[in-house]
């Protein structure tokens, strides 16, 4: 089997490898692509298994340079910040009659781009795999997973938070451009009482996510991962995905001055700089560092009311980012999770499994089900 890893110059990318190539077979080849020949290096050298690793400098802007990487691939994971990108890259993969698997933002622009392919990946058998990561891609396989625990659940909140390392000399300029890109998009979306349906900044609730987190004011963020689940859990009456993780600065100050920036086109490239600079001094914490993605649903078990909670946490972003990705990932590779046509990652997964793998991956994860 050949695995080819578009983005493995990148944090995230080098997170895949180090954590996929252990469950790779002898016969297997995982190239690891992308820009920086030096960075290659960085992420070969913690990248340790049977597989043969090979190492494949490449411009993903260059479509003749992609179709060259990914011929004769089984699986072409795309790590790379390349939202633009989504619907060439996505042809050529399809071409080469590769599976897909991408950590790309999500946008309602990239889905509808993919779904577009949704016919031509069934009559081929290939299987693409999209929304990759922990947000999205953990949310709703975690009120998945309460469904199966709760007899009737009505309510399911998720929040992260996150108290994290932003220096802006750890950001790539794709990762900042996709923040942006992010903030440019950003959807106070989520299920109240039936309906889809935005709620003010007065009503967002603030989370104590304990040590080393704290307490974070928590704003909705709409993912696509949720809209099916009030029609696969009908008795649903709240529901949604909520994040904090900026500094009070950050979150009334800066971010706001940024978001209007973004509307003036002109200004994108000092909105850039001040993204930089106020990520820098602004948002940035001090260690301990950590992040925290908690599920709490309620609802009834047995005929008494009860609460199943779900808490998954990690020190490192990248890690907590990858780890999803590569559990999801192998049961593709060994097609026990396979299946035809284009799934979002928190769909595929099989919510006991994934829980399971993210605990050997590395990330401490907590489940319960108690009396409420």
């Amino acid at each position: 089997m050949r695995i080819v890893l578009l983005g493995a110059s990148g944090n995230a990318g080098r997170d895949i490898a180090r954590l996929l190539a252990p469950s790779l077979a002898t016969s297997d080849t995982l190239v690891l692509a992308g820009r920086s020949q030096e960075r290659l290096d960085a992420t070969a050298a913690v990248t340790t298994g049977p597989a043969s690793v090979q190492l494949q400098t490449v411009d993903a802007e260059d479509d003749q340079a992609v179709r060259r990487l990914v011929e004769g691939a089984d699986m072409v994971v795309v790590a790379a910040s390349l939202p633009h990108r989504v619907g060439a890259l996505a042809e050529i993969v399809a071409e080469a009659g590769a599976d897909w698997f991408d950590t790309l933002l999500s946008s309602r622009g990239k889905l509808a781009t993919l779904r577009a392919l949704e016919p031509r990946l069934v009559d081929n058998d290939l299987c693409f795999v999209t929304d990759g990561g922990f947000h999205p891609g953990l949310p709703a396989a975690m009120v998945r997973w309460a469904g199966g625990q709760l007899d009737t659940m009505e309510t399911a909140d998720v929040h992260g938070g996150m108290r994290l390392d932003w220096r802006a000399e750890t950001l790539a300029d794709s990762t900042v451009r996709e923040m942006l890109e992010e903030f440019t998009n950003f959807d106070m979306t989520t299920y109240i009482d039936g309906a889809w349906q935005p709620i003010p900044w007065s009503t967002c609730p603030t989370i104590d996510f304990g040590t080393p987190v704290g307490r974070k004011s928590c704003v909705p963020m709409y993912l696509a991962e949720m809209d099916s689940l009030p029609e696969l859990f009908p008795s649903l009456r709240r529901c949604g995905f909520y994040v904090g993780g900026f500094t009070p600065a950050m979150d009334y100050l800066a971010l706001p001055v940024i978001m209007g920036m973004l509307k003036v086109r002109r200004l994108y490239g000092l909105t850039v700089r001040l993204t930089r600079w106020s990520f820098s001094h602004l948002a940035n914490t001090p260690p301990p560092h950590g992040l925290v993605v908690r599920l709490a649903a309620e609802g009834v078990l047995h005929g008494a009311r009860a609460v199943a909670t779900v808490d998954i946490s990690g020190e490192d972003a990248y890690l907590l980012t990858a780890a999803p990705v590569v559990a999801v990932l192998r049961r593709v590779l060994d097609r026990s999770g396979r299946r035809p046509g284009l799934w979002l990652q928190a769909h595929l997964a099989e919510p006991e499994g994934l829980l399971r793998d993210l605990s050997d991956l590395g990330l401490d994860v907590q489940t319960s089900v108690t009396s409420a």
